[in-house]
């Protein structure tokens, strides 16, 4: 009851006054679709104006369990001769809100500027998804379908790659930078990639697989392409690759 009290009379009114007061939240985004290609645990991203010119690969961690996920999975392999595509993101809600920030906090006013600090947070991850239900619409999937991942999270860990998609989507050119330790500035920003794909899950190294309708472990599917057993040899994890195709169709993932 006092949250509740706390939230009506208090949270809700002050952002509606800094939503309409402010003139400091200046969002820019940058959407690209590129040509790919998944080879084992790497994506290839190639030349929308030479499907044969690799400009990047990404590189993606695989769970040691589980159904041994990796987000390439969820690309079409290089091996069918078919590209698939892929698309990135990049949006920011301005370096401005960051000045205002820095402002707020030598006026020792620190409850507006962690205010300050959700607004840009909210306009920043709005506007990624925004962009990701524009992809589903025009690649002519269903609002369900596929998923956005950023770097830094379960699925993709490896912040390095932020370096990658920088250079394909030219980020800096809507003000976006990189620390020495691959943070994106301004701090109100998002990176993402997006899959299309219909089984795509949020999965981590240590949670998430592919399960049937049933939930029956008999109905785990089986990716050729994925990696299923594994030995020790020195200091080396060597992976036996499998070799047998899908035998039974899926219809849908569940998260668990």
């Amino acid at each position: 009851e006092e949250w509740r009290r706390l939230l009506d009379d208090d949270f809700r009114p002050r952002l509606a006054r800094m939503w309409r007061e402010q003139d400091y939240l200046r969002p820019r985004a940058v959407l690209g679709y590129f040509p790919c290609n998944s080879v084992g645990n790497e994506l290839i991203v190639f030349d929308p104006e030479d499907s044969d010119r690799e400009l990047e690969r990404f590189v993606f961690a695989r769970q040691p369990g589980h159904d041994r996920l990796c987000l390439a999975d969820f690309y079409r392999p290089l091996e069918t001769g078919e590209r698939d595509v892929v698309a990135l993101q990049v949006v920011t809600a301005g370096s401005e809100v960051t000045d205002v920030m820095a402002q707020l906090e030598r006026d020792g006013e620190f409850a507006e500027q962690l205010f300050t600090h959700g607004l840009g947070v909210q306009v920043a991850e709005g506007m990624a998804e925004w962009l990701h239900a524009e992809v589903r619409r025009e690649l002519g999937v269903g609002p369900d379908q596929g998923r956005r991942y950023s770097w830094g999270y379960p699925a993709v860990p490896e912040q390095s790659e932020h370096e990658k998609v920088y250079r394909l989507l030219d980020a800096p050119a809507i003000g976006m930078t990189l620390t020495g330790g691959y943070a994106v500035e301004p701090e109100q920003s998002t990176l993402a990639i997006i899959t299309h794909h219909p089984q795509a899950i949020y999965f981590g190294m240590k949670s998430g697989r592919l399960i049937s309708r049933e939930k029956s472990g008999d109905a785990l599917i089986h990716d050729p392409r994925r990696r299923r057993g594994s030995r020790v040899e020195g200091e080396q994890i060597l992976f036996d690759d499998g070799d047998e195709a899908y035998e039974e169709s899926r219809e849908e993932a569940v998260e668990v």
